[in-house]
């Protein structure tokens, strides 16, 4: 709803300048700006598994890397991951102009990208267990287990945020309907403005009160010498590209107000492939998809 709010607001806000520039006839050309997008969303890819060695190229400096692995166990996971996205874009009708009105339904979309992402994780984990109590039972002499436990982990994260230069060509059911179908195909080109590798350290300690089968009776968790750190490394620059199909529903909001009738909501997926260049490592591909809920206004 704060989404909508906002897009309204924007389109209200700018409505005097668009008809100010709208109201007079243009000539007829091939193409020419016609549309304003603005969507924000969500941008979810699948992250990959990253080794050890990885995160130690990634960062070097790291005293939790320097850790003895080898009584720890893997949990990395291959897993969609969703972080935020905002698009900005113009659109250009391609095809002629006639009495100051479009015969064409289909669009090339030119902006921008502001998105954050994940391409690679890992994590290690391992459980010590120490046997404190027992307690038997005086009648049935069935025993009951209290142990000490304490579990450490260190997950290991490589995140950025990118601006990217994207365009689409976009092609579209009755564009002067009430509803309308697209799709078409794009691409964005950009670079990181921050990328970093972040390494969490965890230790947690606790009890268990447990039957002599292994089945759990009661976990009592303390607080007292837990213990929590994360180191930060800035990374180099890595260059991130996309390939993508865009596939929307369009509304027009308005039927008889002549402002309304331009602005239009649309819901716009965009699955495809997304590919990410560390410097310090390799290029990671990734399926991906971008998807939400956005604001069109059209100029005659």
């Amino acid at each position: 709803m704060k989404t909508l709010i906002l897009l309204i607001f924007i389109s209200i806000f700018t409505r005097n300048l668009l008809f100010s520039q709208t109201e007079k006839p243009l000539p007829s050309k091939t193409s020419r700006i016609t549309d304003f997008y603005i969507q924000p969303g969500t941008f979810s890819q699948r992250l990959n598994n990253g080794t050890l060695n990885d995160f130690k190229l990634l960062a070097p400096d790291s005293k939790f890397l320097q850790t003895n692995f080898s009584d720890f166990r893997k949990s990395g996971y291959n897993d969609i991951y969703g972080n935020s996205m905002l698009s900005i874009a113009v659109g250009l009708k391609l095809g002629k102009r006639e009495n100051n009105l479009s015969n064409s339904n289909t669009t090339l979309r030119l902006g921008i990208n502001y998105l954050t992402g994940y391409s690679l994780t890992n994590s290690y984990y391992k459980t010590d267990r120490k046997r404190y109590d027992t307690l038997t039972s005086s009648q049935t002499n069935q025993q009951i287990f209290v142990d000490s436990v304490t579990s450490t982990s260190y997950t290991m994260d490589y995140s950025y945020n990118q601006l990217r230069l994207d365009g689409s060509l976009i092609f579209s059911t009755n564009s002067k309907a009430r509803w309308s179908l697209y799709t078409g195909f794009g691409a964005s080109l950009g670079v990181s403005i921050n990328a970093k590798t972040d390494i969490y350290y965890s230790k947690n300690k606790f009890s268990e009160t447990m039957f002599q089968n292994g089945n759990l009776i009661y976990e009592n968790t303390r607080n007292d010498g837990d213990e929590y750190e994360t180191e930060t490394f800035r990374n180099k620059t890595n260059i991130g590209l996309s390939a993508y199909v865009p596939l929307g529903i369009d509304f027009r909001i308005g039927k008889k107000n002549e402002f309304w009738k331009r602005a239009h909501l649309y819901y716009e997926l965009r699955p495809g492939l997304n590919m990410t260049t560390i410097p310090e490592l390799r290029t990671i591909i990734n399926p991906g998809i971008q998807y939400g809920l956005g604001f069109r206004f059209s100029i005659k």
